[in-house]
């Protein structure tokens, strides 16, 4: 009998490269535009979807999809779980924001700003006119 021991940390990045792949599937993201958004190559964001790599633990592409996740759960939330909501929120002009946020989310600054705005209409909720 094999018994495989797994630490903390493997477990941490497999959980969240689950959930990074479910972010993915429910917003519509391609490859290209996950990569893009955690700083990995088309080819290395496949094979984190199919389940044949983790992120590092503490990585920079960690980092960034713990800050793509809590952008998800937090927009999950203000929408009620309506994914097309969210859908159509990623991809419209956001005055707020200086753009659609699906393109700005594309470098850390304007993944940080997208994760901060969405933390606001939850803390704002009766206010809905800003998306």
């Amino acid at each position: 009998m094999v018994v495989i021991l797994q630490t903390k940390e493997s477990n941490e990045a497999l959980v969240l490269t689950k959930a990074l792949s479910r972010v993915a599937e429910y917003w519509g993201l391609s490859n290209k535009q996950l990569g893009g958004v955690i700083g990995l190559s088309e080819t290395t964001t496949l094979r984190l979807k199919n389940g044949t790599h983790t992120l590092k633990h503490g990585s920079k592409p960690w980092e960034l999809s713990l800050m793509l996740l809590h952008a998800y759960r937090g927009l999950d939330a203000y929408m009620g779980g309506h994914t097309e909501n969210q859908k159509c929120w990623l991809t419209a002009e956001n005055d707020m924001l200086g753009g659609a946020p699906i393109d700005l989310m594309c470098n850390i600054e304007g993944l940080a700003n997208i994760a901060q705005y969405i933390d606001y209409l939850r803390g704002n909720n009766d206010s809905h006119e800003s998306y």
